[in-house]
């Protein structure tokens, strides 16, 4: 048997003593290792606190990097999904494995990979362990709907004008429970009577953005208002007076519905679940059929004649043509701020003679008409120009730039994006290919005529040629000095760039442009006179 380095993977969810504890985990690896393999060393590496669900774990990656360097010769884990509860996942780290030479052990499931058997109960095995861990999602989602449609509070940042309160409660079996409901501030709750009235009143969130400025209302974090959060607000359900119109509201647009009509007895709010899906830091309001609507615990103070006739104006208002013209002028809009107030500053275009002139606007004069702010105006092409000036004469500073641009992944920056996306063709071109040999391999095994066969293995080979010619091609794009997937030169790309910005810059699309700017400048302040531009090297 050969002398073999063993590399132990551990993995524990919590910090716990509940369930196999890290050690354990590792003793039963080296004893097993211990008494199959004749072993020269150990690599031990250990996840504590950290999900099955996804990879993002530092000594998980740690070891799929000493097994790209091939540092050891067989991997053990004490169960499958102590490495991943995703297939997908999974399956990635087979491939490497094999792909490096590395065994792979699973001492539970008594699994192999140097068996053709081994690798597919393994792959079994893991399609049970997803599965396991999507049970468990959707029986925690189901708790949290049943609760949902029991009008409690399920936790999370609380609507302005209520703070969560926990109450205590003996079920019929007398054991003690808890629960949570929502309670007034009263405050609040009379700002957002005014909101409501004064939308109704206004007729567009812009106006009403610019009432609450001027008459100095803020945010429960003593922030200004702004249109999303107020239409936020507008919309929540959780003000609205529980009655017979709210309930033949939500009839109507096919809400599930957890109380009878009877139980909308025109005192309580209303306590709605899934409306909103979060992916990506991404919020989506999702279509009020999905909605789950309750009677809550708490009082509502919005008649419902005044909550529907306010969701009514919103969605009239949202169908309203948006400004053109304002999605490819201004290059700063993500960094130019106002020093007199600290907001930021939007691009506002007009047109005149046929030529169109944009400038960049305080947000707050903007709302406050003003009010709040009256710095002046400044030029978009002039501020533009001054900002493209300053990049083409600053002198660039190699270190700072690594510290500027950190982990960069060049796949997220237009600027790169041809670079990779002809090396994905390449290699998409070669699977083809590939795909093609093994197509006519398969015929080739079936066959019995010899003149086809002969045209068949013809064809083979003019095939493998192409992939050597591709993957010849490929190697000397890698090997190139300004690949951007060569993660050490990634620098150097930006250096050559930069260094020749006046004849490049120009051949970049708006977007491209933006992203540039943004990635060497950290913020641009308008004091009324001049521009401040913060760059990286500052830091």
């Amino acid at each position: 048997m050969p002398i073999s380095i063993i590399a132990i993977y551990s993995r524990k969810s919590k910090f716990t003593g509940k369930g196999e504890s890290i050690q354990n985990q590792i003793k039963l690896c080296k004893e097993y290792a211990e008494k199959n393999f004749t072993v020269s060393d150990f690599i031990v590496f250990e996840d504590e606190g950290y999900s099955g669900s996804n990879t993002n774990r530092p000594k998980y990656r740690e070891m799929l990097d000493q097994a790209l360097s091939k540092r050891f010769h067989i991997l053990i884990c004490y169960r499958l999904d102590r490495m991943s509860r995703s297939i997908s996942d999974f399956t990635r780290l087979v491939e490497l494995l094999n792909e490096n030479g590395i065994g792979f052990v699973s001492i539970r499931e008594n699994f192999d990979t140097s068996t053709p058997i081994g690798r597919a109960m393994m792959f079994i095995a893991s399609i049970f362990s997803q599965l396991e861990r999507e049970t468990i999602s959707e029986r925690i989602r189901d708790n949290m709907y049943n609760l949902a449609r029991r009008g409690r509070w399920l936790g999370g940042r609380t609507p302005t004008g209520f703070v969560s309160k926990q109450l205590e409660y003996y079920d019929g079996d007398n054991n003690k429970r808890q629960i949570f409901k929502l309670v007034p501030k009263h405050n609040e709750l009379e700002l957002v009577k005014q909101l409501y009235d004064k939308y109704l009143e206004l007729g567009s969130l812009s106006k009403l953005e610019t009432w609450a400025l001027q008459n100095n209302k803020y945010t429960r974090k003593n922030k200004a208002f702004d249109k999303s959060i107020l239409s936020f607000i507008l919309s929540n359900p959780v003000y609205a007076i529980a009655d017979k119109a709210m309930y033949e509201y939500f009839s109507t647009h096919n809400s599930e519905l957890s109380w009878d009509i009877s139980s909308f007895n025109n005192i309580n709010g209303l306590m709605v679940y899934n409306r909103h899906d979060v992916r990506k830091n991404k919020t989506i309001k999702k279509d009020k059929s999905k909605w789950i609507v309750a009677v809550g615990l708490h009082e509502g103070i919005i008649p419902s004649e005044a909550w529907i006739n306010v969701q009514g104006l919103l969605t009239k208002n949202s169908k309203k043509s948006p400004r053109l013209g304002t999605g490819k002028t201004g290059l700063l809009t993500n960094l130019l701020k106002c020093k007199n107030c600290g907001a930021n500053m939007r691009i506002s275009v007009s047109r005149k003679n046929n030529k169109t002139y944009y400038y960049y606007k305080c947000l707050t004069k903007e709302r406050s008409r003003s009010a709040q702010c009256n710095i002046p105006n400044i030029n978009g092409k002039s501020a533009d120009m001054t900002v493209f000036e300053r990049l083409t004469s600053i002198g660039y500073n190699k270190k700072a730039l690594i510290n500027h641009l950190g982990n960069f992944n060049c796949s997220e920056n237009k600027v790169l994006y041809n670079y990779c996306l002809d090396d994905r063709n390449i290699q998409n071109e070669i699977i083809a290919y590939e795909d093609c040999i093994n197509n006519l391999t398969l015929q080739l095994s079936k066959n019995k005529d010899p003149n086809i066969s002969k045209y068949i293995i013809k064809q083979i080979g003019e095939f493998d040629e192409k992939i050597q010619g591709l993957k010849t091609k490929l190697k000397k794009s890698y090997e190139n000095s300004s690949h951007p997937f060569k993660a050490k030169l990634h620098l150097e790309f930006f250096l050559k760039f930069l260094y020749n910005i006046n004849g490049n810059f120009d051949i970049l699309d708006f977007e491209e442009k933006k992203r540039f700017i943004d990635l060497l400048i950290d913020e641009i302040i308008w004091d009324g006179h001049g521009l401040e531009i913060v760059c990286y090297n500052r830091y």
